[in-house]
Parts: structure tokens; C-alpha cells; sequence
């Protein structure tokens, strides 16, 4: 059904690398579980005002907050599709997440005002009226929501769409809210015991967590959380396996939305290999990783001096000294500079990014044993921490 709908309503939708058509994808099912929301919370409407059920009214909110939801991704699509300009030279890309965290306020918002409703019936019961016709709604509710889930997720996969995704998770939450709502009613149908309120109450509280979910996601993007360590791994891996690559460091990738992402890093080379030779090693891969990533990528040179068996040998041992402090640490840009009366031995140190440990301790702490090896080795110490 789901590649039925692709190929119905989305132009080339193999396409997937394309932008236009990643935001064809987003803006046709956000339509799709707009018109499939509506329709839940006319019908689940009418059944609560006729059966007095504050939990089939909860579950009512839930959906038409849903509707909200489903038009800040809309939008959200929409715009981050626009063209970079003067004001915006990334590109638009992030108004996705913002639609997210406008999603999430809307759930928020629907939560804490059922959790209120609940409340009140909870201290003041009501009656409720049992109705097959509510039962038959709601359990066709709960097969619309679940399918709805299904598709979502599957084109959240397709295109990597991370608002797509939590769609596809709300609607399977709100699929378990509605059957928790049909439970309260049979109960009451068989003991006559309105369970109603609690019900609409739990239902709510299950509403607000996803809500605070969502909103925590979407603020970590926005923040800038680490990327992916399996496609770091792998785009790692790539750049290493040029003939010609020593090793890479200090990268950082920064998320300006799907599909707009941008990334730096140092690759050591061969000080001995002629620059324009490397200059074109370097550009195929920054072409390499925008093709098979979609990353836009700047990457500096660091040349290395392989036939200074000194500068090698000092570099090993350095590199020991740091690791057996903690096995997590490593160095780069090593090199030896000489003078009349000392050496320096220049390096950076690289930390794990929650690594709290005192620079100015470790680096004393490095130096020392350093020293102990020759007393003219100095060490000149740069510490970073890790972006990835």
C-alpha cells in the first residue's frame, strides 16, 4: 500500500536523493495524516458529547492536536525546501526541526489540558452512556492510526525524516490511547464500574511523555547533537582507504537540516608527494562524500615528513606515554622542533568529548614523562576534545 500511495502521488519517487523530491514525500503524507486526523476527531467528537466520555474526548484532543502537528510538518517541509539567500546562506533546512518542536508543543498543550478534564472528572464522576456505535469508531480509529504509523515510518526511513519518524510514533501511541478508551468502556458496559476519568488521566500522562519526547529530540538536533558514529565509521573508513591518505582528525559535521550538512576535517599526506598531486587526491574525496553522503565537505592538509625515522620514532613514544594515561586518548600534528639547547616536541592531544579531566594536569602530567626520557625534550601541548 505504502509504495501503491509513492507512486500515485509523488513524482519520481525513486528519486530520493533529489530535495524536491525528499519534500514531495514530507508535504503529500503530512496532507495524508491531516485528512486522516480530521476525519478521527469529527467522528470521536460526536461519540463523546453522546456517551459523556471524557476519555473518548481526550483521545478526540489528542488527534486534533495531531492536526496541528501534521501542519507545522507541512510547513516545515515547505520551507525547508527554499533556496539559501543573503539571510539564510545554509539554506532552510533546519525549519523542519522547528517544525518538530512546534509539534511537540502542540501535543503538550492537548496533554495538560485532558490531564486537567480528567482531573475534574475524577473528583467529580459523571456518567457515561456505553454505545456500540462508539466502540465500532474507536476500533476503526485504531486500525486507521496504526496504518497511519505504518506509512509513516516507512517514508520517515525512505528519506530520512526525522519529523516523519515521531508522526509514525505519536500514531502509534494514539492507537494504544484509543484501545485503552474502548477497554474503560467495556468495563463499564460489563461492571458497571466508570473507570472513565483514570483512563482519560493515564491517557493524557501517555500524551504529555510522548510530547516531551518529541520536544527532547528535536531540541538535542537543534543543538547540535553528535552524528551518527556508524556513518562517521564508515565515512572514516573511505577517506582512509585513498592511497595516499596517513589518517584523518579534528572532523566536524554540522546538521543545517536533511540534506544540508556540512563537514571539515584534516587528512595527513605525504610531505614528499607533489602538492598539486594531492591537492587532486583531496578533491576527488570531498567529491567522493557529496556524491555517497550528501555531505559538503572542506578538507585540510596536513603534511607529514614519512622519512624522518626520528620524528617517527619520538611520535611512538609520545603517543605511548599518552595512551597509557587513558587508552581513549590520542595525538596528531606531531613534529620536532630543534634548537641549540632543547627540543620541541609539538603535538596535539585529542580527548573524548566528555572527557573532564584538567588540561593543564595532563599536560604536566605528559611533559613530565616526556622529560624523564631526555631532560632537552619539551613539550608544546595543544588538547581538544572530540566533535564526534
Amino acid at each position: 500500500m505504502f509504495e501503491l500511495l509513492c507512486k500515485a502521488f509523488i513524482k519520481d519517487h525513486e528519486n530520493i536523493e533529489d530535495e524536491k523530491v525528499r519534500e514531495r514525500y514530507g508535504t503529500f503524507f503530512s496532507v495524508f495524516s491531516i485528512f486522516c486526523n480530521i476525519l478521527m476527531v469529527i467522528f470521536k467528537l460526536i461519540v463523546s458529547f453522546l456517551s459523556n466520555s471524557v476519555s473518548i474526548r481526550a483521545d478526540a484532543l489528542n488527534n486534533l492536536s495531531d492536526v496541528g502537528s501534521n501542519l507545522a510538518s507541512y510547513f516545515g517541509f515547505a520551507l525547508s525546501g527554499k533556496h539559501p539567500d543573503s539571510d539564510h546562506p545554509y539554506g532552510h533546512g533546519r525549519m523542519e526541526y522547528v517544525s518538530g518542536m512546534i509539534v511537540s508543543f502542540l501535543i503538550l498543550l492537548a496533554g495538560f489540558s485532558s490531564v486537567r478534564e480528567s482531573v475534574e472528572k475524577i473528583l467529580k464522576p459523571q456518567a457515561i452512556s456505553f454505545s456500540y456505535i462508539g466502540i465500532f469508531v474507536l476500533l476503526c480509529s485504531v486500525g486507521l492510526k496504526l496504518f497511519m504509523a505504518y506509512i509513516n515510518r516507512k517514508a520517515g526511513e525512505r528519506i530520512s525524516s526525522e519529523t516523519l519518524k515521531a508522526a509514525a510514533a505519536d500514531s502509534f501511541n494514539d492507537s494504544f490511547m484509543t484501545l485503552s478508551t474502548v477497554f474503560s468502556l467495556i468495563i463499564y458496559r460489563l461492571t458497571d464500574v466508570n473507570i472513565d476519568a483514570y483512563v482519560g488521566l493515564v491517557v493524557s500522562l501517555l500524551v504529555v511523555k510522548a510530547g516531551i519526547e518529541i520536544f527532547r529530540n528535536v531540541l538535542d538536533t537543534i543543538l547540535g547533537k553528535a552524528p551518527d558514529k556508524e556513518e562517521i565509521t564508515a565515512i572514516e573508513k573511505d577517506i582512509c582507504a585513498h592511497e595516499g591518505i596517513l589518517g584523518i582528525h579534528d572532523l566536524i559535521l554540522h546538521d543545517y537540516g536533511p540534506s544540508h550538512r556540512f563537514m571539515s576535517l584534516h587528512a595527513e599526506v605525504d610531505a614528499s608527494k607533489p602538492i598539486m598531486e594531492t591537492h587532486d587526491l583531496i578533491d576527488n574525496i570531498e567529491l567522493e562524500i557529496l556524491n555517497r553522503y550528501k555531505i559538503l565537505t572542506t578538507i585540510h592538509m596536513d603534511p607529514v615528513d614519512t622519512k624522518d625515522e626520528e620524528t617517527a620514532s619520538l611520535k611512538k613514544i609520545v603517543k605511548q606515554i599518552v595512551t597509557s594515561i587513558n587508552k581513549d586518548y590520542n595525538i596528531h600534528d606531531f613534529r620536532v622542533v630543534k634548537g641549540p639547547s632543547h627540543c620541541n616536541l609539538v603535538f596535539d592531544v585529542l580527548l573524548p568529548s566528555d572527557d573532564r579531566i584538567s588540561h593543564e594536569l595532563l599536560k604536566k602530567e605528559i611533559s613530565d614523562k616526556v622529560s624523564e626520557i631526555d631532560s632537552s625534550y619539551r613539550c608544546v601541548i595543544q588538547i581538544d576534545h572530540s566533535f564526534v
